[in-house]
């Protein structure tokens, strides 16, 4: 798949499904967390508690959380197109100031990975937790660098679910559950659903690496952390449910055929021993992680 049909895909449209407030509380109770293991491999990579560290499509603050906390980053700044994500993004960050970080500095602003509110050359490190699909384009590269400073690092994070010899944990009755989302009839984005995108989100890197006017961004050889991490998740039927429907083109289907599918995936959860009567259960997660830098200015 080449550039142009990326950037000829309706994401503006798909991305409309984070702006309510039901999708926001249903990312905030479903969707997984973050492994703190991930986030001293990212501290190691030369930061410290004082680095100026921006958390690009924030969302409701998943990883955000995990920054301020775990991380013991005082210096955050969310950057979130959907005001229904920036103010759950701006209630956790306030709880986690008054209960487990008091120096923690942060901002919730809105804007794009295109408009970043931010200076020239002020920030040490932008993450991108679960998002960089949305914008894996030259626009949102150069703007990144921009903001960057000189040697500063662009981190991309991905939870991801694997099943079989890859991850034997997960028994393979979960694959009708935590991914019936994925099913055809499901996705409003015939053309080309999001699963796509995000098996397609290292083209960018791999177009700049044919194009050296580029290579003043960003560095195009990404680097991965030596292995994943492990991120083991305790849910339940409600919470499986919630992360379903905060994927962005299931918030966006018309009432009935959302109904359709909540019934299909509790009746999925009801089938299997393991989930049914909304017993908790574990969904062993993989986190991997993905960096770059933008090069020291000549």
């Amino acid at each position: 798949m080449n550039n142009e049909n990326l950037n000829n895909l309706k994401l503006k449209d798909n991305a409309f499904g984070y702006h309510t407030k039901e999708c926001s509380e249903n990312y905030s109770k479903g969707r997984p967390s973050y492994p703190r293991e991930c986030i001293e491999f990212i501290k190691g990579l030369g930061l410290s508690n004082d680095s100026v560290v921006v958390d690009l499509a924030s969302g409701p603050a998943k990883f955000t959380k995990v920054l301020a906390i775990e991380g013991g980053f005082n210096n955050i700044t969310c950057i979130e197109p959907s005001s229904d994500f920036r103010n759950e993004c701006e209630k956790v960050l306030n709880q986690i100031k008054i209960e487990n970080n008091p120096f923690l500095n942060f901002k919730v602003l809105e804007g794009l990975s295109t408009s970043i509110p931010l200076k020239d050359n002020s920030v040490d490190c932008i993450t991108v937790a679960t998002a960089w699909h949305w914008f894996s384009n030259i626009e949102s590269v150069r703007e990144i660098s921009r903001v960057l400073k000189p040697n500063g690092i662009l981190v991309i994070i991905w939870n991801i679910v694997k099943f079989g010899d890859e991850n034997p944990k997960n028994p393979p009755q979960l694959q009708n559950i935590i991914r019936l989302h994925r099913d055809q009839k499901f996705n409003v984005n015939n053309h080309l659903p999001t699963k796509l995108l995000r098996e397609k989100w290292r083209d960018v890197f791999d177009e700049m690496k044919n194009d050296p006017k580029t290579h003043i961004y960003l560095n195009p050889d990404l680097s991965k952390s030596p292995s994943s991490f492990p991120n083991p998740q305790i849910t339940n039927g409600e919470k499986t449910i919630a992360s379903s429907l905060s994927m962005s083109y299931i918030s966006l289907l018309p009432p009935n055929e959302k109904q359709q599918f909540i019934n299909e995936l509790k009746q999925n959860l009801e089938n299997f021993h393991l989930t049914s009567n909304n017993k908790e259960f574990t969904v062993y997660y993989d986190t991997e992680v993905f960096y770059t830098r933008k090069p020291f200015l000549n």
